[in-house]
């Protein structure tokens, strides 16, 4: 208790700074070393383009939150920091404020663009950076790659959703004072769905001519395949024999359900949620399932399943999806390592059927 007690006081405030300004060092970085106090000049010297870095001052015996924005701190895009060389004075002098969401928190900047004949777009200035912007013409927001990717791990693997996450960022920015942040949910998810496109576009290669080079049937997937199960013309070729036991050179594949994964009916229906690449990753085209489904005959179970525990089909007669457009997902996926197969998930609607389970079979296989 005594060691955290003595992170609350400094004996070196109120001196002179280290730098021989005959200034006094009242400033203190909590991300750098909190330890060391700086006057407001070396603060802003070494934190040029360390935009988010939580300052905090020495006021009235005691340390209080300040901001890099408070004093004075200007973010230069384009030129490693520096002012851009075209800032004259017929290019406007007054530096743009927006929003910067970072790991821990909501930061006000300060920030100058590149304003060189030809030079990159504001949205691109930011993405080389490392900022996403919320919006694509003259952005008042962005968010930091660091913070996006953040997102992306902790939805993985705890399932947080974008709502409690972007709570949590205004938490971290004031946990007193919480309607005095901001609110940039609606930007959140804008950038979230952009900087995920972006991630679909660059792992999958496809700028760069990868498809090209992939068999026929692997050429337009999006899809991470199973690395270790045997992929025709990638890591398995029957032509040049096959050593060892049967089972290495099998493609082992299971297919399950999940009812979990409801879609209640809406009141409306948002025209702007739409697929990106509908049909090109892991679910199926969905106007070709459309298709499938108006032409093949439903098959209507006439006795009661006498399976132990085979609740797909008791709830569904139970009436259990009673405004459910989406009653759940039926999926294709590699026995061994759990690996989804592409082209191989489609919606359900009230329970399993077999012709489900026959059309995502079929993409499996194809895809």
């Amino acid at each position: 208790l005594e060691e955290l007690i003595s992170m609350e006081f400094n004996p070196h405030t109120q001196r002179p700074c280290v730098c021989n300004r005959d200034t006094p060092a009242v400033y203190r970085c909590m991300d750098c070393d909190h330890s060391n106090v700086r006057c407001q000049a070396c603060i802003l010297d070494s934190h040029r383009q360390l935009s988010f870095h939580r300052i905090e001052e020495w006021k009235e015996g005691h340390f209080t939150h300040k901001t890099l924005f408070d004093l004075g701190h200007v973010l230069y895009l384009g030129h490693d920091g520096v002012p851009c060389p075209e800032l004259t004075q017929t290019a406007p002098r007054t530096a743009e404020e927006i929003s910067i969401a970072h790991v821990h928190g909501i930061h006000p900047v300060r920030l100058r663009y590149c304003v060189c004949v030809g030079g990159p777009s504001h949205v691109c200035q930011l993405l080389q950076a490392g900022f996403v912007p919320g919006t694509p013409n003259r952005p008042e927001t962005a968010y930091s790659i660091d913070v996006l990717a953040l997102f992306h791990t902790l939805n993985m693997e705890s399932g947080i959703n974008m709502y409690d996450f972007h709570k949590s960022l205004v938490c971290c920015t004031d946990n007193v004072f919480r309607q005095d942040v901001p609110d940039r949910y609606t930007q959140f998810r804008v950038a979230m769905r952009f900087w995920r496109e972006l991630q679909a576009d660059l792992q999958s290669s496809r700028f760069l001519g990868l498809p090209d080079h992939l068999p026929e049937h692997l050429g337009s997937t999006l899809a991470y395949l199973c690395p270790a199960c045997p992929q025709p013309g990638l890591n398995f070729f029957p032509s040049e024999g096959l050593d060892g036991p049967d089972y290495i050179h099998t493609l082992f594949l299971a297919v399950d359900g999940n009812f979990q994964l409801q879609l209640k009916k809406k009141v409306r229906d948002d025209q702007h949620d739409f697929h990106l690449h509908d049909g090109e990753a892991y679910f199926c085209n969905e106007e070709e399932y459309k298709e499938y489904l108006a032409e093949v005959k439903d098959y209507q179970q006439v006795r009661p399943t006498t399976c132990h525990s085979f609740k797909a089909g008791s709830v569904a007669q139970a009436g259990h999806y009673k405004n459910a457009v989406v009653s759940g997902v039926v999926a294709v996926y590699c026995a061994r390592h759990g690996f989804f197969q592409p082209d191989s998930i489609v919606d359900l609607s009230k329970g399993e059927k077999y012709m489900n389970f026959d059309y995502v079979l079929a993409g499996a296989h194809a895809g």
